[in-house]
């Protein structure tokens, strides 16, 4: 007890409070940057499918990746194409690919790509494999720079539906819900 009076008479009473103070701002900046990540789990289908207007949608680059397998990707010009930026160690990721899995194959004539952000091919595979992902996969870093000025890519996981165009008519940013993504894709598929 003595001791720790001794510190506090020692330290004086205002640096303890500076040290408080940044301790305290400290743990604000880090809980603004790092965030609790809790949340992605427990508003995972509060993210909306927003359909953009057709006089407003925007066109995009031609994509120039490859697939994990070496083939080049490109958009097809007799579907809409789902564009699906992911990654292995993105938590909400993992949550929605089941169901991009399993609407691409309810969807057959809708293109789906996966494009990764800052991940390994070996991780990515691997994940491919893990989640019976039967839809074309490969590396979004280059494309994402291109895409940069028409729709930036601000998180993971970040959806967009392409239109026969090749003008985006719809994104999610964050995980998809099930119902009202399939309600999208079939009413764009109706255009």
């Amino acid at each position: 007890m003595r001791l720790a009076k001794d510190m506090l008479v020692g330290l004086g009473a205002k640096k303890i409070l500076i040290a408080f103070m940044v301790a305290v701002l400290a743990g604000a900046v880090t809980y603004t940057f790092i965030g609790d990540n809790s949340y992605h789990n427990k508003n995972f289908s509060a993210n909306k499918v927003k359909i953009i207007d057709v006089a407003a949608r925007k066109t995009v680059p031609d994509l120039s990746t490859f697939s994990y397998a070496g083939d080049p990707l490109s958009f097809r010009t007799d579907s809409i194409t789902v564009l699906n930026f992911w990654a292995s160690w993105c938590a909400p990721c993992r949550q929605e690919t089941p169901l991009f899995v399993a609407i691409a194959k309810d969807f057959p004539d809708v293109q789906f790509i996966g494009l990764t952000n800052d991940d390994t091919k070996g991780a990515a595979l691997s994940f491919a494999e893990k989640f019976g992902i039967t839809y074309e996969i490969g590396d979004g870093n280059s494309y994402m720079t291109e895409l940069a000025n028409v729709q930036p890519i601000y998180g993971l996981p970040t959806t967009l539906i392409i239109d026969r165009n090749g003008r985006i008519a719809a994104k999610v940013i964050g995980g998809i819900t099930d119902a009202e993504f399939r309600k999208a894709l079939t009413d764009l598929i109706q255009e």
